[in-house]
């Protein structure tokens, strides 16, 4: 039976561990966090982490420390020009960082608003020029309007300055890409193309998935020529990937949620390598590694005839997050679950994940995870910690002082997940 053929090994936590934050901190000098993109993007420092042995490379090495048969799952989202500077119909300037759409034609945008107490209700603002004597002066081409919708829950509508524009192209055209906050310097022209990944190709991000910004096409194509597979999700990462913990436990964090996108045929190939004899699947970065660890529980909800465009941070952790009907369910039997839904959908699931991976999670899909070294007291930190256990102190004690870069324009690792002894 083509189920039966994956031993279910997990047993349910009941609820999310209270995990002390600050049992997660760790010092990171100023002088460790990389304010610039190496070049050649492979040229990075790679360091290979396996059951407790490290080993250091550069990135352009990757191939050697991967088998044939592996599956690369890479994010092909595109980061968005989503940073943009204007000023009130009186005259104040303000920043629109753009956050999520709540349309379909991006026209309508949750933001974030500098200098918001400047921008009440009823004004017009305007994106474009140099200041507000330009904007008024300037060709109604060269202005992109916005008013608010609900200026309580952040909720703006633009105005076009051309019908044939698209919103795309109008954030192409004025807004600026936006680096992390950690990364204090002036944005370049560079960065617009340095902040994205070769995998870019669905525009919605406003953060890159940073683990990829080491690949480049001859490196991809080594590895496939050592027999490494690649596939793709689309997750677009929010800037909720840089919110700090403010809670003391895990269990009192608010998380974020993303959107994601997958196709029955990523389902087909997850699938087809969890059978197979050997066969590992490798996240391309934490964000990769969040939607695919989504998709057992997004297929137990489909077999309940539930919404499975959607998991909630604790489902994972809940007592009945393994079973349906009173038995339990294996990975495989989820993933075909899902699939089947997917098709019934077009072939195309498009969600949201506000999944939490912390101490105690089990990981069903991803054996390796291909990531940067994350800031202190976060939950990308606590997501590597859960993967690697403990060993995460001995992994980044090593890189820093070895002379790893850590964050977004640092270097890059390789890590298997922890062997738990019999």
């Amino acid at each position: 039976m083509l189920f039966g053929m994956v031993k279910n090994q997990y047993a349910p936590l009941n609820t999310m561990p209270a995990l002390q934050v600050s049992t997660f901190d760790y010092l990171l000098p100023k002088t460790k966090i990389a304010l610039d993109a190496i070049e050649p993007r492979d040229a990075s420092k790679l360091l290979c982490w396996e059951n407790g042995h490290i080993t250091d490379h550069v990135f352009s090495e990757l191939p050697q420390c991967l088998s044939p048969g592996d599956l690369l799952i890479a994010n092909d989202t595109k980061v968005i020009s989503a940073r943009m500077q204007g000023f009130t119909d009186s005259g104040h300037a303000i920043e629109i960082f753009l956050l999520n759409p709540l349309n379909d034609n991006w026209t309508q945008w949750e933001v974030m608003v500098g200098n918001k107490r400047k921008f009440k209700l009823g004004m017009k603002a305007y994106v474009g020029g140099i200041g507000i004597n330009e904007i008024k002066s300037s060709k109604p081409f060269d202005i992109l309007y916005l008013t608010w919708i609900d200026r309580s829950e952040n909720h703006i509508e633009f105005i076009l300055p051309n019908p044939l524009f698209t919103m795309a192209d109008a954030i192409a055209h004025f807004g600026k890409i936006p680096l992390p906050p950690y990364i204090d310097r002036p944005i370049m022209d560079s960065d617009s193309h340095r902040y994205q990944t070769v995998f870019a190709k669905t525009m919605g991000a406003v953060a890159a998935p940073t683990a990829a910004l080491h690949f480049t096409q001859s490196l991809r194509i080594k590895l496939q020529d050592r027999g490494v597979n690649f596939s793709f999700l689309t997750l677009h990462v929010g800037a909720g990937t840089f919110k700090p913990m403010t809670a003391n436990t895990a269990d009192k964090h608010i998380m974020h949620g993303e959107r994601f996108e997958i196709g029955a045929d990523l389902l087909d190939r997850v699938m087809h390598q969890l059978l197979a004899d050997g066969g590992r699947v490798v996240a391309i970065g934490t964000t990769s590694m969040r939607v695919l660890e989504s998709l057992y529980y997004l297929g137990i909800k489909a077999m309940r005839g539930q919404d499975p465009g959607i998991l909630e941070s604790a489902e994972p952790y809940k007592a009945d997050a393994f079973t349906f009907k009173g038995k339990t369910i294996d990975t495989l039997e989820a993933l075909e679950s899902l699939r089947e839904y997917c098709l019934l959908q077009g072939g195309i699931l498009c969600g949201y994940t506000y999944i939490f991976i912390v101490e105690g999670f089990q990981f069903r899909i991803c054996d390796g995870l291909i990531t940067n070294f994350h800031q202190p007291k976060s939950t990308l930190l606590m997501l590597v910690s859960a993967f690697v256990g403990k060993e995460w102190r001995n992994i980044y004690r090593h890189a820093l002082e070895k002379g790893y870069h850590f964050l977004s324009y640092g270097d890059g690792s390789l890590l298997w997940k922890e062997k738990i002894k019999a």
